[in-house]
């Protein structure tokens, strides 16, 4: 059946993609909030401020230009152009964009599927499995960059793959582009050299170093991540602003401390046993990896995703701040875990693809083990489904729809050009250069500063003001029970997100004021830091 038309890998692609329209018109204030809708003000600001790729902006400026040392910034580009063939910014084509590259991620999987085993069933349950577990299926629809990550890496070790079968030029300029973006994209990505190496040497042995062609991919391939980062750290010198690519810069993702930690390792097996893999997918995951060992004549076909898998776990040690912080860090795992979990399900519909006991006692299944098969596969799924609900309604969700909410009233409110100060906790708070919380100032559609309550005090707002700070947005709960700043801001005169411009000077005027309003605005604070003539100041 190889090389045939396969009428299962559409239906899949298809049933991946329904997956992910759920909910595609829903805000960004989900799991992730922060990185959604930093990516999407950069994609906005794209289409605000002018395509030009090399020099992304955050709102999170200041004063200064706002161009970031981030990631190569293709996929907010990409987003902007949609937003410029729409008309507009809609964040539902973020999400659609985010859903396509997942969905599509799906064919490389099952390609590298069909060469693991002589029948179908393998590669339809890796595409498949792929596309349901939970971080695929939740990432696979938000707006940040991992889904075209995971699209390009796996493209490019299907690529590599098929050049090395059959060595054109244009197969190998496809493997070096499709590589080249990716590592440019996320930088994490070079854990691919593992795989690459190993597939080399299945091929070549030791004879691949002497091959010419070798050596372009790889110089081609890591010349736009060293570009790209390269430029990058010339737009940190400009301004400031970074995401932390590098050390000494935002807070430490390396931090190799916690490797040391019994907490760091049960957040992993919590995380893979229920974000990741689901529990019945451990189950599979572990045994494929045990059935597919690389024996006899397709050991050498098969090493390849043992090398994955290492590069895959040297990238957790290297990272393990990063990968303990944020489950998204975890995505590259998912489509190997899939590969591996799809093994024992193809053996049990009949292929000979697993070794060992293990592959004895599942080819012996029959009938029966195709029932097994779709009861595992079902536990998979409602698992699945469960922490996708999760991830859609996160213990933070009750404070980012606030901020939606007092966004979307002050945009209709607060002068167009408006430099805003918004108060917010920051986990990376305290570093020399942080990635500022961007939720509100993209909600509320302007630029400014984000500061955090350590840094709340009558003089941090009073020299914001001087620089060019017009207003103070923050969390009511954040300053409420500072008595000191709060009677410095009653004596500017506190609105709320619903009340502004109407605002109040004193504590009993404010409550009563405050309770007017039942929406979630009104847990979101306003206060004027200059007078109407546009001098810093108290306004009374």
């Amino acid at each position: 059946m190889k090389g045939r038309f396969d009428p299962w890998l559409p239906t899949l692609l298809l049933s991946g993609l329904a997956l992910r329209l759920i909910g595609l018109d829903e805000p960004l204030i989900d799991q992730q909030a922060w990185r959604q809708t930093d990516t999407a003000a950069i994609a906005r600001n794209f289409l605000d401020e002018g395509y030009d790729l090399l020099r992304p902006r955050v709102d999170w400026r200041g004063i200064s230009s706002g161009v970031v040392e981030t990631n190569f910034p293709l996929y907010p580009y990409l987003v902007a152009c949609l937003y410029g063939v729409a008309g507009g910014a809609s964040e539902w084509l973020g999400r659609l964009l985010s859903a396509l590259f997942s969905s599509l991620a799906a064919v490389p999987v099952y390609a590298l599927g069909r060469r693991l085993s002589p029948g179908p069933w393998l590669a339809r349950c890796a595409a498949a499995i792929y596309l349901v577990l939970p971080l695929s299926w939740y990432f696979g629809r938000a707006v940040m960059p991992e889904a075209l990550m995971i699209l390009l890496s796996l493209g490019a070790l299907w690529a590599f793959q098929r050049w090395l079968e059959e060595p054109t030029w244009l197969r190998l300029a496809l493997a070096t582009i499709t590589a080249g973006l990716c590592f440019a994209v996320k930088i994490p990505t070079l854990y691919l050299g593992f795989p690459l190496v190993a597939l080399a040497m299945a091929r070549c042995g030791w004879g691949f170093l002497r091959r010419p062609s070798m050596w372009f991919f790889l110089v081609a391939a890591l010349l736009p991540a060293v570009m790209w980062y390269g430029h990058a750290m010339s737009l940190f010198r400009e301004t400031g602003l970074t995401f932390g690519i590098f050390g000494g810069t935002g807070y430490d993702k390396w931090a190799h401390g916690l490797l040391l930690t019994s907490g760091f390792w049960s957040s992993m097996v919590e995380r893979f046993t229920f974000s990741v893999l689901t529990p019945a997918g451990v189950v599979l995951v572990v045994m494929g990896i045990a059935g597919l060992w690389p024996t006899g004549t397709q050991g050498r076909q098969r090493w390849y995703l043992y090398a994955w898998l290492g590069g895959l776990l040297v990238y957790l040690l290297l990272v393990p701040e990063g990968n303990r912080k944020l489950h998204y860090y975890q995505l590259p795992f998912v489509p190997l875990a899939a590969l591996f979990a799809a093994a024992p399900l193809a053996a049990l519909f009949g292929e000979p693809v697993m070794g060992g006991r293990i592959g004895a006692l599942l080819h012996g299944g029959g009938r029966g083990g195709r029932w097994l098969a779709a009861a595992v596969s079902a536990c998979v799924v409602a698992a699945s489904v469960h922490e996708v609900t999760d991830y859609r309604r996160p213990p933070s969700y009750d404070y980012y729809r606030a901020c939606l909410a007092a966004g979307q009233a002050l945009n209709a409110k607060l002068p167009r050009n408006a430099r805003v100060v918004v108060g917010d906790l920051d986990d990376n708070a305290g570093t020399p250069f942080r990635a500022r919380s961007p939720t509100l100032l993209y909600y509320l559609q302007r630029k400014g500063w984000q500061i955090t309550p350590d840094e709340f005090a009558a003089t941090t707002l009073d020299s914001l003001a001087d620089i060019g700070a017009e207003f103070f947005v923050v969390p009511g709960g954040f300053v409420l029970d500072k008595s000191a700043l709060w009677a410095h801001l009653l004596r500017r005169g506190v609105a709320t997100a619903a009340s502004f411009p109407e605002a109040w000077y004193d504590r009993a005027s404010f409550l009563a004021g405050a309770n007017r309003h039942p929406g979630p605005e009104r847990h979101v604070l306003v206060v004027r830091l200059r007078k109407e003539d546009g001098r810093a100041g108290s306004s009374r």
